[in-house]
């Protein structure tokens, strides 16, 4: 008879420690968002022994605010390479003492140099129009900027109109990068162009300024930020600090296509709402659903495993023929439009296919001579309805849609050293496409079909 008494006494101290620990949790939710972020994914009620919001140590730890931008030159599929070793570099961070609350804030994007669609506003875009934060965050701590500036009030008053960086590092690379034929991690300073006062318009606004602005010769990986950012750290740790790295394009990756690379690769998961722009159109225009295709995915990223290579795909070929400054500064490797239309024929007669979709930044002539060269298939391409529905999406917008269209497609074929095309790789990877649907590339000519490929790099599970 004393076991349900035991078991009721035992709940009710349970519910009362869980109380306890959600008042607590209350108490350092504005001070602590690695601990908020440990207990959200938790029933605190359930589970509250397995809750670690009680790691005080944890709170000794100031919080870093790391920001990074990249050279207005480089497009937006690039930015997302470089997203990938910041994020790697922060989860790393994340593990140290001194950097355990470090949190990533995400770089608007501006007019970038292939966003053409002049007439709809681009600037200062968030990552959130693109992507899914919340699927990013299950993989390191980041912020949009319209959060960051919404914590930077939070702590410093509504007051602060102005966001006070308290270091930012201007990296350029080294004139002579091998040391007697030897690549060698490093940095050192150098002086600054005049100009660089420290009150600059960082990612476009005017309401940045900076402490301490340093420029850097930098060659090396992204654990060297880790280097600079104990060289240069105050000698008394501050309970904040924020810091700020300028062209972060020229860190590169520790471990290129390794665990850690994917896993930030496959929390990228786009937008939901550009997902279902491109749902629509795969159901509208090429009979292709996910269930049908075989490439459904779980509803989150970290219940991916590792599994055979069984994804269909739709019954169309995907071509991603990349044009514009691919014919100037590429044109020794990126086919005419008649060579490109001979190679897709080829490979949809082998397939037994008789649809393409076309991912291009091709002229509306060259397109039109493309469906002349293909006049017995079906050619397919992603054009906004209307002007409401481009100014939705942005420029971004529509290329994601492309992307997520040639990840589905049965067969794709891509452009040579081309960042788009890479990202579709990536995504035809997670999805589990057998690689020789999947890593292919368009020759000069289609004489010469044993041409140099893109690399084929297979995805890493743990």
């Amino acid at each position: 008879m004393q076991r349900p008494h035991s078991f009721k006494l035992i709940l009710m101290n349970r519910t009362v420690y869980s109380l306890l620990l959600l008042a607590f949790s209350q108490i350092v939710h504005t001070t602590s968002a690695h601990l908020r972020e440990l207990c959200e994914k938790r029933d605190i009620f359930f589970e509250p022994y397995r809750c670690q919001l009680v790691d005080l140590d944890l709170l000794d730890d100031p919080v870093l605010y790391l920001l990074y931008d990249v050279n207005p030159s480089e497009g937006f599929n690039l930015r997302r390479d470089v997203y990938i070793r910041l994020a790697v570099f922060v989860q790393f961070l994340r593990t140290q003492r001194g950097y355990r609350r470090t949190r990533l804030v995400l770089p608007p994007w501006s007019s970038l140099v292939h966003w053409r669609s002049g007439n709809i506003d681009q600037q200062q875009l968030l990552w959130g129009n693109f992507f899914d934060l919340p699927s990013m965050r299950l993989y390191t701590d980041v912020l949009d900027m319209d959060e960051f500036f919404a914590e930077y009030g939070r702590l410093h008053g509504p007051g602060a109109t102005t966001v006070v960086l308290d270091e930012v590092y201007k990296l350029k690379h080294f004139e002579q990068m091998f040391e007697n034929g030897v690549f060698v991690d490093k940095f050192e300073e150098h002086v600054c162009p005049k100009g660089h006062d420290g009150a600059l318009a960082y990612f476009g606004y005017g309401n940045f300024t900076a402490d301490a602005f340093t420029c850097l010769h930098f060659q090396g990986s992204a654990m060297l930020l880790h280097r600079l950012l104990e060289r240069y750290r105050p000698g008394r740790p501050r309970a904040t600090r924020y810091v700020h790295v300028l062209n972060a394009e020229i860190v590169l990756h520790d471990l290129w296509g390794n665990v850690d690379y994917w896993e930030a690769r496959r929390s990228m998961r786009f937008a939901p709402p550009l997902v279902d722009v491109a749902t629509r159109f795969r159901a509208e225009y090429l009979n292709s659903s996910d269930r049908a295709d075989r490439t459904v995915r779980p509803a989150r990223w970290t219940d991916e495993r590792s599994r055979p290579r069984k994804a269909r795909g739709g019954e169309y070929l995907c071509a991603h023929l990349r044009r514009a400054d691919f014919l100037y500064g590429r044109d020794k490797t990126t086919p005419t439009v008649q060579s490109a239309a001979l190679q897709i024929r080829a490979k949809l007669l082998e397939l037994g296919l008789k649809t393409v979709f076309v991912a291009s930044d091709c002229t509306r002539m060259e397109f039109y001579n493309l469906k002349n060269y293909l006049k017995r298939f079906r050619v397919v391409r992603f054009v906004p309805e209307s002007y409401e529905q481009r100014a939705e999406l942005k420029d971004g917008g529509v290329a994601i849609v492309d992307q997520i269209v040639c990840s589905h497609a049965r067969y794709f074929i891509g452009t040579y050293e081309s960042t788009f095309t890479y990202r579709i790789y990536e995504e035809r990877e997670i999805i589990g496409f057998p690689k020789d649907l999947t890593f292919n590339t368009f020759c000069k000519s289609e004489k010469d079909m044993n041409c140099e490929k893109n690399t084929v790099w297979p995805i890493v599970y743990h």
